[in-house]
């Protein structure tokens, strides 16, 4: 009887404590938070090479070479918006709005991007990111 009682005051304490959620008990929906929001830091302060961590290896490539296109622009702030899981939660929708401006224009733009997130294992999540809209958006030209 001590045991059991033991057992769910020790439940009832890590619940508690943020450390278990009932919703997500192995934690990928927290670790996607979390790669989300850094990978969306990076790319604010143009890291691209430690943002491409976060990015499907096969997309990789494609990713750096157009990320270079970031350092003519400045985002000056984001917004992450609803976090959109499929049933089996190995694949998110995320909802991103950059405000941002070309260097060259000086215009503040707000837009808004889907980040297509999948987790590849355990806790591991990859972007699959669209490099060339965020840049085309925030200069204001077509893709």
């Amino acid at each position: 009887m001590r045991f059991r009682v033991g057992l769910v005051l020790s439940l009832a304490l890590l619940l508690a404590q943020g450390c278990v959620s009932p919703r997500d008990p192995l934690g990928h929906r927290d670790a996607l938070k979390d790669a989300q929001k850094r990978y969306t830091d990076l790319i604010r302060w143009h890291d691209a090479e430690r943002a491409a961590e976060f990015v499907d290896p096969e997309l990789r490539e494609k990713f750096l070479a157009h990320a270079g296109d970031l350092e003519t622009l400045e985002i000056s702030d984001y917004e992450i918006g609803e976090i959109e899981y499929a049933d089996d939660d190995h694949t998110a929708n995320v909802q991103v709005t950059y405000r941002g401006y070309s260097l060259t224009q000086f215009v503040e733009r707000k837009i808004r991007v889907t980040q297509e997130w999948h987790r590849v294992s355990g806790n591991d999540w990859r972007v699959h990111p669209d490099i060339e809209s965020v840049v085309a958006q925030l200069r204001g030209t077509p893709r």
